[in-house]
């Protein structure tokens, strides 16, 4: 299905419920999202066959949700392409105080699920836990830039990485490999185990210094 398909399947479907169809990017993904007037089991069921399902909101959510998922919004906000009706993030503001708050979360969760699953994990397991790792995280060193009001020019993921080592003074070859090995520009060089003790290393460092960071805004 074209992406041109897909905008016309969904504002058949949706109708005059929709408000806004946006494309955005997180990660190595390309979503859409889906902003209507209002969202029932009907809505659901109606958009469930398609073969790209969109993340659907309405747009009093969409307001009232930056607060409480100020990462998730950033990212779609920085990456973001109007497909059909208004542009609903335009005027939407991210609070750092909530930024921050969020990200301490989001670094000391996935150090915890990160611990757990090397415990857990094996083999090819243990693999896929560490290329895992870099979409996962690439949201979140973009909110990091943000926090800090980092440069926020780059224009490859290398660049974010030193962006985010240099500002917070941190090493983050690792991501870099990982990163390289995910797109087979490089393969892996060391004992799995090594990259997830570097990992756990990022994690737990970014950890205590948004901990400690002084936010007012």
């Amino acid at each position: 299905m074209t992406a041109d398909t897909q905008i016309e399947k969904l504002t058949d479907i949706l109708g005059s419920n929709l408000v806004a169809l946006v494309q955005y990017h997180t990660g190595d993904e390309t979503r859409l999202l889906a902003v209507c007037n209002h969202i029932d089991f009907t809505t659901l069921r109606s958009i469930k066959p398609l073969k790209e399902v969109p993340l659907v909101m309405t747009k009093e959510e969409l307001t009232d949700g930056v607060d409480v998922f100020p990462i998730e919004f950033l990212n779609i906000k920085q990456h973001y392409e109007v497909l059909h009706g208004e542009d609903c993030l335009a005027d939407i503001t991210i609070s750092k105080k909530h930024l921050r708050h969020q990200l301490e979360f989001e670094f000391r969760s996935k150090l915890i699920h990160l611990r757990e699953e090397y415990l857990q994990f094996k083999g090819k397991d243990l693999e896929h836990l560490i290329l895992a790792a870099v979409p996962t995280l690439m949201p979140i060193l973009e909110a990091l830039i943000h926090l800090k009001d980092l440069r926020n020019d780059w224009i490859d993921a290398e660049e974010l990485f030193r962006i985010v080592g240099d500002g917070y003074g941190i090493d983050t070859q690792v991501l870099k490999d990982i990163y390289d090995i995910r797109h087979k520009t490089a393969k892996m060089s060391k004992d799995k185990e090594q990259y997830i003790e570097h990992l756990i290393r990022i994690l737990s460092d970014i950890g205590e210094i948004v901990d400690e960071l002084g936010v007012n805004e």
